[in-house]
């Protein structure tokens, strides 16, 4: 059967359609389910679209308290055409799906390119066709471009397709299509002309090298006219337009993200020792299949942006979960395309033979393509292909916004938290609630204030409520308020408090009794966001009335013990707002703590008490059946780059360095664990202990340990109760049960460089007598120490 030759078209359409149709769905349905941000979302679409239909001026937007230009931060030309879009449909979700059609035309001229690069010697255009819907399959698939769908919207992902055309029309020698489309890709962002410029400087190389196959006088000509254009452009744009309104309104030097992300004091040669940093370039490479390293040259494209990402010293643009990672993905992919027409042109150039043999590489090294591709895009991805997808359902939160904001007049100034503010940012001012400035209503979604304090945002709000602002509409963990000068009277309504109560089981089932079973911890989930941190939900269940100052402690520690976060500090949103003593026994309720960015080993624990004295005393904490300390430890975690998987609990995965060292007739040490060779002058030396007690311990002894010199003198020691997670006494250990116990030896900033050996022992501080070892003497060596 012959096959149409116009399949491999339509097969690319039909690609590029459903990347847009797709990604326009999901990230409309991010939005919906209030997954947006101000910084990524309404600080891009007010400005836009204040200069199209609102009454603002050009590019205006709200920051902080004020007004000013978006063009203190970015210059982006090509925000001004796309805002007249607002014409069609006055929303900010258009932005979304303009985004993914611009990402899905891209798969354009990657078809073009590979279809007429790949036509190389015996090769026929048919197989070449074929050829270029695996590449541009591949270019849909690279996770680093849905990235860009993932992070809202930004200007940085339009330059992909412009820079694409450009390099096939250059190729091609149709000068006025090449200068059309690499004009555009300039005026996406001040930063950008660099890659244009880049293209100039290919384009010479490229006429170089086949200067026996055509003139290069044309090519030479507007590569060197590109790089010309696209120098000053990127001058003018960077130093004259963002740098001088920077310093007017951020009070930089030059522009912000300059100023923030690359410091002066930063060593490359030291961030460039960062294991992410290279992850981060091999995953680039192997969502290509590594065909790239076979055209290096094409990689010019993306020089400056890929140089940028990796120095920089916000770990969001080497992560490859956001929009600064778009614009490579076309240097990358016409990289490999090169490279397999590089690896095909050494093939036997025989009519028969060589097109059997050329037919057979090209249908291998497609495979390969495709293999690696869909390969790093089920681990990495964001389609239904990945096994990391995230998913976004409506939550009662979610559901109950619409009519909140049905209750916003059109011209009103509103201050809005960072996750609904690209709802109601389609004004000439808003504000990013705490800030209120002169608002005339304030919706705030109380679980999802960044950077505010939870304590800090109740206080606030309620403040807010008896002084002249009165309650208008509330939803689950929704207030919406006016400033009308008079207070609002009463409580907040008990649906309000929905926030707080599940509406589904728990994905990890747990059966914790607390204190007899007045408290039973149901389950937990696990949210993980690479980006964002970790985030841990428990479901609680009381049976009756608790105590009006009752604490719940998640305890998410390392492998030394050293709690990560003080859950002090960092308090569980509704834990603020409906504390357990108003619980009811027929409700079920869901307390989640603040997102977290944690190492690659980690473990949580839960406590329960009265007061924040719970928190470090085991004794004021509630019991737990068959768990000694007060404390249950409910999973160990281990993340592998974006996986994360869940493990049975196990205190810590350091090797502990076996021992058998008998203090008196009841404590035995049993292991130990420190590094000998990471410390510093001025540092600190984790240390940790195991004990066992063959019988109740008579008293409540002291660990000391101490550091020698070579000559014996003490030049550093630290004095404490055995603790992990909380005090543990002596007396009060339990019997034949392995204790983990945590120190840390602080080391004096005089401390010359050299090899140390570290001792420890007990004492009983009333008396300072210390208890002795069975094996003689009163104090343990436990190894040496190099200090550097």
């Amino acid at each position: 059967m012959k096959l149409n030759p116009r399949l491999p078209h339509l097969l690319l359409f039909a690609l590029m359609a459903v990347y847009a149709a797709y990604f326009s769905w999901y990230t409309i349905n991010r939005h919906n389910t209030l997954n947006s941000y101000a910084a990524d979302l309404s600080l891009i679409d007010q400005p836009m679209w204040n200069t199209a239909i609102g009454p603002g001026g050009f590019m205006e937007l709200t920051w902080g308290d004020h007004q000013q230009p978006r063009l203190a931060e970015h210059f982006e030309p090509i925000l001004v055409p796309l805002s007249f879009l607002f014409y069609l449909w006055d929303d900010v979700r258009l932005l979304l799906v303009v985004q993914s059609l611009a990402l899905a035309l891209g798969a354009l001229p990657v078809f073009w390119l590979a279809r007429d690069r790949l036509a190389v010697g015996p090769i026929s255009p048919p197989a070449a066709e074929w050829a270029g819907l695996i590449f541009a399959a591949a270019y849909l698939l690279y996770p680093h471009l849905q990235a860009a769908n993932i992070a809202d919207f930004h200007a940085d992902p339009f330059i992909v397709a412009p820079l694409l055309f450009a390099l096939w029309y250059g190729l091609r020698r149709r000068w006025g299509w090449f200068w059309l489309w690499a004009l555009i890709a300039m005026l996406t962002k001040e930063t950008l002309p660099t890659l244009t410029a880049m293209l100039g400087l290919w384009l010479l190389l490229h006429a170089w090298q086949t200067r026996r196959e055509q003139p290069p006088r044309p090519a030479v000509l507007h590569g060197l006219g590109l790089i010309a254009v696209s120098t000053t452009w990127f001058l003018a744009a960077t130093f004259l337009i963002v740098a001088p309104l920077a310093r007017q309104y951020f009070g930089t030097p030059g522009p912000i993200y300059l100023a923030n992300r690359y410091p002066g004091n930063a060593a490359p040669l030291a961030l460039l020792a960062d294991p992410a940093r290279w992850r981060y370039l091999l995953g680039l490479l192997a969502a290509a299949g590594f065909l790239p390293l076979l055209a290096p040259e094409l990689l010019l494209l993306g020089l400056p942006v890929l140089a940028a990402n990796m120095f920089s010293s916000f770990a969001g643009q080497y992560s490859g979960e956001q929009h600064y990672s778009a614009p490579l993905v076309a240097a990358f992919i016409a990289a490999a395309i090169f490279g397999l027409r590089r690896l095909l042109a050494h093939l036997p150039p025989r009519r028969i033979t060589g097109q059997m043999l050329s037919h057979t590489a090209l249908f291998a090294a497609s495979l390969w393509l495709l293999g690696w591709s869909l390969g790093y895009h089920t681990l990495h991805g964001w389609t239904p292909l990945s096994i990391r997808t995230e998913s976004y359902t409506t939550t009662p939160t979610a559901a109950a916004l619409p009519g909140l904001l049905a209750r916003l007049p059109a011209d009103a100034v509103v201050s809005a938290s960072a996750g609904l503010h690209p709802h109601i940012a389609h004004r000439r001012v808003a504000y990013i609630f705490p800030t209120l400035a002169n608002a005339d209503f304030a919706l705030v979604d109380v679980t999802d204030v960044p950077g505010s304090h939870p304590n800090d945002v109740r206080a606030k709000l309620l403040a807010m409520l008896a002084d002249g602002w009165q309650l208008v509409a509330t939803g689950p963990g929704l207030l919406l308020a006016q400033h009308t000068g008079a207070p609002t009277a009463g409580p907040l309504p008990d649906s309000f408090f929905d926030f707080a109560r599940a509406a589904g089981p728990p994905a990890i089932t747990a059966d914790v009794s607390f204190n007899s079973g007045q408290l039973t911890l149901l389950g937990y989930d696990v949210l993980d966001d690479p980006d964002d941190g970790v985030i841990f939900r428990f479901y609680w269940q009381a049976a009756g009335p608790l105590p009006d100052d009752l604490r719940l402690w998640p305890l998410v520690f390392d492998d030394t013990g050293q709690l990560l976060a003080n859950p002090a500090q960092v308090p569980m949103i509704a834990a603020v707002w409906y504390p357990p003593a108003r619980w009811q026994p027929t409700e079920i309720i869901v307390t989640k703590t603040l997102p977290q960015m944690l190492p690659a080993t980690f473990h949580l624990g839960l406590a329960v008490g009265p007061g924040e004295a719970s928190l470090s005393d085991p004794a004021a904490r509630w019991s737990i059946a068959s768990h000694a300390g007060g404390w249950a430890q409910l999973a160990s975690f281990r993340r592998q780059g974006s996986f994360l998987t869940r493990l049975a609990p196990t205190p810590t995965f350091l090797p502990l360095r076996p021992a058998q060292a008998q203090f008196g007739p009841a404590i035995r040490l049993t292991g130990f664990y420190f590094q000998p060779d990471a410390v510093s002058p001025g540092g600190e030396l984790p240390l940790l202990l195991r004990w066992q007690a063959s019988a109740p311990p008579a008293a409540d002894y002291t660990v000391f340990i101490h550091l020698l010199n070579a000559a014996g003198e003490r030049v550093a020691q630290t004095d404490a109760f055995p603790a992990w997670l909380g005090l543990q006494p002596t007396s009060r250990w339990p019997v034949n049960q392995p204790l983990l116990d945590r120190h840390t030896l602080p080391l004096p900033a005089s401390l010359p460089p050299g090899v140390y050996t570290l001792q420890m022992g007990l004492y009983q501080a009333q008396s300072l007598e210390r208890l002795p070892l069975t094996a003689g003497g009163d104090t343990l060596e436990l190894g040496q120490i190099t200090v550097k």
